[in-house]
């Protein structure tokens, strides 16, 4: 809990009841790399904050599965489609590394926006940096498949340098041989 608390603390005052009321309804909780936090099929009300590691989503209805989005450290995420819904993903959603997240139902975040401004001011920044990511990650994907290694590197430095080979070319859709030749391009760009 003393990790969320510092993150709280970039966008809570300390004397702020809004922090007190989230803190006594949040639950941590840990995974492991590989571990499901979410089947497709299943729906978890809560909006989870990543407090260290990360946590992606996969598509798997596709020939190869398609790494669709991935919450870093100071992201969030839901096992629903969007905070005011309880309907499932098409997605599974899982733990990219040893992560801990803080967990909050979604029923209280609704009402803690409803009642403090503080509140509703800190899930408007986590959104933006949600919506940045999409932004980001549509232009990513608008590049050929040789081009998109070079992007992510540019455009999402923790990204590109925080998942390995396999995770890198579900995320940017492209077969494991056109990584290998992508990342040799960017060595010598660079060089």
């Amino acid at each position: 809990m003393d990790r969320f608390i510092k993150h709280l603390d970039s966008y809570f005052r300390t004397d702020d009841p809004c922090r007190d009321a989230l803190l006594q309804h949040t639950n941590i909780r840990e995974g492991k790399y590989d571990q499901i936090y979410c089947r497709e099929d299943e729906s978890r009300p809560y909006w989870c904050y990543v407090l260290e590691g990360m946590v992606g989503a996969y598509e798997l209805r596709l020939k190869k599965p398609y790494l669709h989005w991935i919450a870093i450290e100071g992201h969030y995420f839901t096992g629903t489609k969007h905070e005011y819904s309880f309907n499932s993903q098409d997605l599974n959603i899982q733990f990219l590394k040893k992560s801990t997240i803080a967990c909050i139902p979604l029923a209280v975040l609704r009402e803690l926006q409803g009642q403090y401004p503080s509140m509703h001011h800190f899930v408007s920044i986590m959104r933006q940096r949600k919506s940045d990511f999409f932004n980001k990650k549509g232009l990513i994907m608008a590049y050929d498949a040789f081009d998109r290694y070079d992007k992510l590197y540019n455009l999402m430095p923790t990204i590109s340098s925080n998942l390995n080979n396999k995770q890198l070319s579900q995320f940017l859709h492209i077969d494991p041989k056109t990584l290998y030749i992508s990342k040799k391009r960017n060595i010598y760009k660079k060089n």
